[in-house]
Order: structure tokens, then C-alpha cells, then sequence
């Protein structure tokens, strides 16, 4: 099973999403936000090539996937194969402008 590292961006990220998310709608939705977040780091330690390919990174030297959480965000992350880790680089609000996206990821 692949390991999963998240980088402090993420984390970061990660952290204002939830503040906001209880601030706003609640600890129902905080929770969703936990079990959105579980399901999908335990289908990327057993697959971690599962979801989609993010085209707008197809030109970066990862193969960079993008996994839907609460349907407006998605966790965006690559797997290095060679270490059996997935790594998660940043979390994306997909209503903003892509290019937001392609800075971000350096």
C-alpha cells in the first residue's frame, strides 16, 4: 500500500478550508469534508493512478491527478512510483481561474 504525504501547503490549505467550512456551515460539514478526505486517501494507498489526470498540468515533469471533494474542490497530488508515495500538493477551489491552479504548482 502506498504511502500518503501531504506537504505543509496542503496541510495548510487543508486547515483554512475546515476553519472555514465550520465557521460557516457547521460541524456537519466539516465532517463531510473528514470522510470526502478518508475515502480518498484510502483508494489512493491501494490505487494510487485512480483518478483522473489534471490536464491543465500536463505539462509538468509529475503526473499530477485531481480528486472531487465536497464536488468544488479537489486534492491534487502525484505518485512516485518508485517510493510507493503519493504525494498531496495542494487543495484546489475549481470555481476559481484555472491559471490559479498552474501557479500554484511550481
Amino acid at each position: 500500500m502506498a504511502k500518503i504525504v501531504w506537504n505543509d501547503s496542503a496541510t495548510q490549505k487543508l486547515e483554512r478550508q475546515l476553519d472555514y467550512a465550520l465557521n460557516e456551515f457547521g460541524r456537519k460539514c466539516v465532517a463531510h469534508w473528514y470522510r470526502d478526505i478518508l475515502r480518498i486517501e484510502s483508494r489512493l494507498s491501494i490505487q494510487p493512478l485512480s483518478y483522473p489526470k489534471i490536464s491543465l498540468l500536463s505539462n509538468r515533469d509529475k503526473e499530477y491527478r485531481g480528486a472531487t471533494i465536497m464536488e468544488n474542490f479537489q486534492l491534487v497530488h502525484y505518485y512516485d512510483a518508485e517510493n510507493d508515495i503519493v504525494y498531496i500538493d495542494t487543495i484546489w477551489d475549481m470555481r476559481m481561474n484555472p491559471q490559479k491552479l498552474q501557479k500554484s504548482i511550481q
